[in-house]
């Protein structure tokens, strides 16, 4: 992406730090484009030109799945920038017979506020699952990303302990069902500005 001065591209390692035994891998490439264009672009230029390092990747790491997701921002970073390294977790959910997107998209804009609020530093986001997963069994990711440990700790004490709970059965209701959240750590690998 340097050689290509590609400035609409960011990528992370992501390793387990709280899991199970579903995820049974060491590392996760996760990259993000700015836009559905700058993704396509890109891949054409990948495509194109990128065997040699593909075949470098392969020597050294076996990659049984390559995804793409669509990603939905409900709340920014406290600083607004791209998540540098730090934590993120991830839960899969699945919206419940008779609701639809539309539903769950309302309630997560007033789960980010109420993130805000509170002091979260989390950025919020939704991955909904486009080319590469097959038969997914969730409709979508919900992923937070935080710049440090003790974020995760602050935003789990006000969720236990400070009304959390109360609140988001409130706000989500019957909506949907997630599963546990799983935590990885993230090293960011290359950085770029992808939200103004």
């Amino acid at each position: 992406m340097d050689d290509n001065n590609t400035d609409d591209y960011a990528a992370w390692t992501l390793t387990p730090v709280f899991y199970g035994p579903e995820q049974d891998f060491d590392v996760i490439w996760l990259g993000a484009y700015r836009d559905g264009n700058a993704m396509g672009k890109d891949m054409d230029t990948w495509l194109a030109s990128g065997g040699e390092l593909q075949a470098a990747f392969d020597k050294v790491v076996n990659c049984n799945a390559h995804l793409a997701m669509a990603s939905a921002m409900y709340k920014a970073p406290a600083d607004g920038a791209t998540p540098s390294s730090g934590f993120i977790t991830m839960m899969d959910c699945k919206l419940n017979e008779g609701h639809r997107y539309v539903d769950i998209k309302a309630a997560e804009m007033k789960w980010g506020e109420h993130l805000t609020r509170s002091g979260s530093t989390a950025g919020y986001w939704h991955w909904t699952p486009t080319y590469g997963g097959g038969d997914a069994e969730f409709d979508y990711k919900v992923v937070f990303a935080y710049p440090t440990f003790a974020d995760i700790g602050a935003d789990f004490e006000r969720y236990a302990n400070e009304g959390g709970r109360e609140r988001s059965e409130e706000t989500f209701g019957e909506i949907d069902e997630c599963d546990d959240a799983r935590v990885y750590a993230t090293t960011s690998r290359r950085a770029a500005q992808l939200r103004d």
